[in-house]
């Protein structure tokens, strides 16, 4: 998830955070089985909660996601991929989904996406904000606009053969990500002979 200053923008009332909140909660309730974690990014990239069998362990983390709590501002999701493919790679997984949850994706991210993609891991997107967009206060204090550009989250999730929704009041996009149901994505990953890696590094 990205935890760049741009999240703070309100073009998704009352804000993206409090949404993307909202929709990793329901996620984690709503998700029938399998392991799962929590990744978050801006300059660089962070694990919130380590995979677990526990959706609930990890939805105690949600109320402390934001800006603040990331020590260097950007939105270089690459690192957040290469990340979330360690932590399964770590755990013995050699198949998974990563779902990143941002308003743009560059060219980094969509090498890191194809690598990822390539290594078993499928990254899938889901688009946060809209086209207009919405002013917010970024780390040094300046004020700059934040927007969706679809496009580019397709061109990741294409890359990474994912499929790319854009955030829903309801639990249809994640639906259609075929997040829920590890089954029924195709997503229960063959677990290998290694040991799960505890490194604790806080948030």
């Amino acid at each position: 998830v990205d935890m760049s200053s741009a999240i703070a923008a309100s073009d998704l009332p009352p804000s993206r955070l409090l949404q993307v909140r909202a929709k990793l909660a329901t996620l984690l309730r709503e998700r029938a089985g399998g392991q799962v974690a929590l990744v978050a990014y801006a300059g660089e990239a962070f694990t919130v909660a380590p995979l677990t069998d526990d959706a609930a362990n990890v939805a105690l983390f949600l109320d402390a996601l934001e800006p603040d709590v990331m020590p260097v501002d950007g939105q270089q999701a690459e690192k957040a991929i290469a990340s979330a493919v360690r932590l399964m790679q770590q755990a013995g997984f050699d198949h998974g989904d990563i779902l990143v949850l941002t308003d743009h994706a560059d060219a980094a991210a969509n090498v890191a996406a194809a690598e990822a993609n390539r290594l078993g891991f499928r990254v899938s997107t889901l688009g946060v904000g809209t086209a207009a967009g919405a002013p917010y206060r970024s780390a040094d204090g300046s004020i700059a606009q934040a927007r969706l550009d679809a496009g580019s989250l397709r061109a990741l999730s294409a890359a990474g053969g994912g499929k790319h929704e854009l955030l829903a009041a309801d639990d249809s996009d994640l639906r259609a990500l075929n997040v829920l149901d590890p089954a029924e994505a195709d997503a229960s990953s063959t677990r290998g002979q290694k040991g799960l890696a505890w490194q604790d590094e806080g948030y």
